[in-house]
């Protein structure tokens, strides 16, 4: 087996080794139907491979989203990498960093190596990663950047130095693997902000883009690493030309792999399984593995003045009690996943099992009415909005909750934009009183916390309009290093059920599936998205 060099201790100075590749975290099971044409590894032309949404943006700075963030690994390079899902600093892979040095619990230098080019032939030098990381924090499009960043500056000609202003669990973990290492002068000679063709380090490069369509990489045939046992296993290149296509219709995704016009689909939507999938078993002469989500799906009711669920906490649980959070994920995606039982993912590192084990808003119709009564709250005459966008069938969701709530005697209006309005839409009290919003963790609970309810990025406030210094205490002891553990992270979650600020409703399953004797191996990112390249064919 390949050996990856990973950081393996964490003190005033980082020691460097090589070790066996170890996972940090579950991607779910797997069900194969190899075929007698499956190889036992190797390489191969070209593999096309299904993405069941658009990626939006390929620039260095633009804004996540899932699709994005599955494919930019295979073009972007990082001074390190999270292959597997949560890992801690100590088992991150290098990738331009030849060593990280911790200096103090705020500061840390990265050593690169000294002999980085892009594509075009730019030298990559610290100048050039803390230029990066500056331009990708103004952009303001990552709240980890935003919030705990503080400056990241050139010590000499291959040292970065990052410092924090605050180091919550994950923090350096995060910016480690978020920041790209590309050229300040390849970005502006670029013209447009490396929108279409960026020009990186990495082992692939696009070739063409053509926008909503399809992304075309090809193997760099002048790659910076020329030394097999320094890459990480993310730059590993067993594919010449790779091409992701964009196919959003369930039903076509499921007849492009049929008729071989894609040899992978990721994912496939569980409306359209049934021919590739039964019984928990691949049917003949396909390959599918079932991968946990990182995603969860969750309620956010309006903590402003500017909606009547900010008066109430037995209004506010009222409406979860009426939701039946089984109906939601049929809604979503044919009932494939799992209901929560907190306003976290099973999958986090930090999970605390004992929450599976409670009443958490079971649905109840005769509680939620009970809680209605109780709230004191006249809602004849009101009218609630929902916002909510069609991604991930969060519009048929949003049906199931409208009607869980007529059921109550609550009129309420779906209100369901696509995405760049949505984003919008979230952040004007005046737009919602219930958002369904869905948040993806990279390790721990508090990563999603983080996002939505650490009031360092909300002036004074959470992501839902919330005042409340005692959430804010709990958000920051169950962020620290220093206390984060069992305890802090159960205070915050059970906080936060206890005044109704959220509800955690549901987590997907994913499913990846192939034509049988495509791939040997599958290998994932972050356990959840294929690295073509990395795969085994």
């Amino acid at each position: 087996m390949k050996k990856f060099r990973k950081i393996v201790a964490i003190g005033l100075t980082v020691a460097m080794s090589v070790g066996l590749l170890s996972g940090c975290g579950s991607s779910g099971g797997s069900s194969s139907d190899k075929g007698a044409g499956s190889s036992s590894g190797g390489t191969v032309d070209k593999v096309t491979i299904g993405l069941n949404d658009n990626w939006n943006d390929i620039s260095p700075f633009g804004t996540m989203s899932a699709m994005r963030t599955a494919i930019m690994y295979s073009f972007y390079e990082y001074a390190a990498v999270r292959k597997d899902f949560g890992c801690s600093l100590e088992d991150m892979e290098l990738e331009c960093a030849k060593e990280i040095n911790k200096v103090d619990d705020l500061t840390y230098d990265v050593v690169f190596y000294d002999n980085i080019k892009d594509a075009a032939g730019n030298e990559i030098t610290a100048e050039d990663y803390a230029w990066s990381a500056t331009e990708m924090k103004k952009a303001g499009n990552y709240e980890k950047l935003t919030s705990y960043l503080d400056s990241v500056t050139a010590k000499d000609t291959y040292t970065a130095e990052i410092k924090l202003s605050d180091n919550p669990l994950g923090t350096i973990e995060y910016i480690l693997n978020i920041v790209p290492v590309i050229s300040k002068k390849a970005y502006e000679d670029s013209g447009d902000g490396m929108t279409t063709k960026p020009v990186t380090t990495a082992a692939y490069q696009v070739k063409e883009m053509i926008a909503g369509s399809t992304i075309t990489l090809e193997k760099n045939k002048d790659y910076w690493q020329t030394d097999d046992s320094k890459r990480s296993s993310v730059s590993t290149t067993n594919v010449d030309t790779i091409v992701y296509k964009v196919v959003t219709e369930a039903s076509q995704m499921a007849t492009a792999i049929q008729t071989g016009d894609i040899d992978v689909a990721q994912y496939m939507d569980t409306t359209a399984i049934d021919p590739f999938y039964a019984n928990g078993k691949a049917t003949n002469g396909y390959q599918v593995e079932q991968l946990n989500s990182n995603m969860m799906f969750t309620v956010l009711p309006n903590m402003s003045k500017d909606s009547i669920l900010s008066t109430s906490k037995e209004l506010r649980e009222a409406i979860y009690y009426a939701i039946n959070a089984e109906d939601c994920l049929k809604a979503s995606c044919g009932g494939y996943g799992e209901t929560l039982s907190a306003m976290a993912n099973p999958l986090s590192g930090d999970y605390v099992e004992s929450w599976k084990d409670r009443d958490y808003y079971n649905y109840n119709i005769e509680t939620a009415k009970q809680k209605l009564k109780d709230s004191g709250v006249d809602v004849s005459g009101k009218t609630l909005k929902i916002l909510t966008q069609p991604a991930f069938n969060l519009d048929k969701v949003a049906e199931v909750m409208q009607a869980a709530l007529q059921e109550i005697g609550i009129k309420s209006k779906i209100v369901n934009v696509e995405d760049a309005l949505y984003q919008t839409y979230k952040t004007d009290s005046k737009q919602f009183d219930l958002i369904l919003d869905i948040k993806g963790t990279d390790d721990y609970c508090t990563f999603p916390w983080s996002l939505l309810f650490d009031n360092r990025s909300f002036d004074g406030q959470t992501a839902n309009f919330i005042k409340d210094d005692k959430l804010q205490e709990l958000m920051e002891k169950s962020l620290s290093i220093d206390t984060h553990n069992e305890d802090s992270v159960n205070e915050f979650e059970t906080y936060l059920d206890e005044n109704a600020y959220a509800y955690g409703l549901f987590t997907r399953a994913n499913y990846i599936v192939a034509k049988s004797g495509k791939i040997s191996k599958f290998a994932y990112f972050s356990g959840t998205y294929i690295l073509p390249g990395s795969c085994e064919y």
